[in-house]
């Protein structure tokens, strides 16, 4: 059956996870006896046709039927309206078949909104860094408890990995054991399809800007220029329910499906809320460079020498402070 509304989503879906102003006011699930799914990885719940772009105008190039294995790869925004969803995903399919599908047809979390760490369509994809592989056996013993084994049952296929035992074969949500092994917003990925040691896992990846949304010369404008500059990506930090502020920018980017964390980590963006470690009336942003003990150095624009200047700091930051994490 295709999604018939919002709270739909929610069933069984991840089996596979105001300008932004200065400093101033300014899983796979992969199975043997059930169907294997891999994070990002769904099934269509009807038979669909697979367009050359979002919409009923695009020329068909396809059709698969329903309960059909996908990766999602992407997605779009104010595609044609299908059952009151205008969300459609650029897929793959196991018999490498690539195109736009109406999301209303799928078992994606997605309802006229992205589905978890998966970005629009057409934006830069940028430079993914892993954070490392994925222990499968370690996922069974946590998913399942000591006593199965895992196994590749095909070397050449990502999602043939199982769980087994006497009797028994269960699948591995690898997401979760990313999670596990990482912390909480990492996910899975594969870097082929076609290879069963091809699993690592990476920081969720939200939405993203083709610009610097920041105020030239101000905090977070030097902060997002540094995300840009570590892994290719203008994180979407803008949320119209308030004014963007460097004090909203961990608030925002968890809204736009990057991962926010209260541990430390090289390679973020701190974000200092009202009076915290110096922090102004409308909160301080700044980029982490390293990590050591209790301490971190961050570079930042406009704290000590004011709009357009850079400095260095090291510092023990406050319980509070929140990092936006670069993939």
């Amino acid at each position: 059956m295709p999604k018939s509304n919002r709270g739909r989503r929610i069933v069984g879906r991840w089996l596979a996870a105001a300008a932004s102003a200065a400093c101033l006011s300014a899983t796979l699930i992969v199975a043997a006896a059930a169907p294997s799914f891999a994070a990002g990885t769904y099934s269509t719940t009807a038979a669909v046709n697979v367009r050359t772009g979002p919409g009923t105008g695009y020329p068909v190039i396809g059709t698969e039927p329903s309960s059909a294995q996908f990766t999602l790869q992407c997605q779009w925004q104010g595609g044609t309206n299908i059952g009151g969803n205008s969300t459609w995903d650029k897929v793959t399919f196991a018999n490498g078949l690539t195109g736009a599908i109406t999301d209303y047809d799928t078992t994606t979390p997605s309802w006229n909104s992205y589905a978890p760490g998966t970005g629009p369509c057409g934006s830069a994809q940028g430079v993914i860094h892993s954070l490392g592989g994925v222990n499968m056996q370690e996922a069974c013993n946590t998913q399942y408890g000591i006593g199965l084994t895992a196994v590749a049952t095909n070397v050449n296929s990502a999602y043939s990995w199982q769980c087994v035992g006497p009797g028994v074969s269960r699948g591995i949500d690898v997401t979760a054991e990313c999670a596990t092994q990482y912390g909480n917003g990492a996910v899975a990925a594969v870097t082929s399809p076609n290879s069963a040691w091809s699993w690592y896992c990476h920081w969720s990846i939200g939405r993203t800007l083709t610009y610097d949304s920041g105020v030239t010369g101000q905090c977070v404008w030097w902060a997002i220029n540094e995300f840009r500059q570590f892994d290719g990506l203008y994180p979407d930090t803008l949320d119209s329910a308030d004014n963007g502020n460097a004090m909203y920018l961990a608030a925002n980017a968890a809204y736009n499906g990057w991962t926010v964390s209260r541990t430390a980590r090289a390679n973020s963006i701190a974000v200092f809320q009202p009076g915290v470690n110096g922090a102004g009336a409308v909160g301080h942003v700044a980029w982490v460079t390293s990590v050591s003990g209790p301490y971190i150095t961050v570079s930042e624009m406009n704290f000590t020498y004011g709009p357009g200047n850079t400095d260095t700091r090291t510092l023990i930051p406050a319980s509070s402070v929140q990092y936006i994490l670069a993939p």
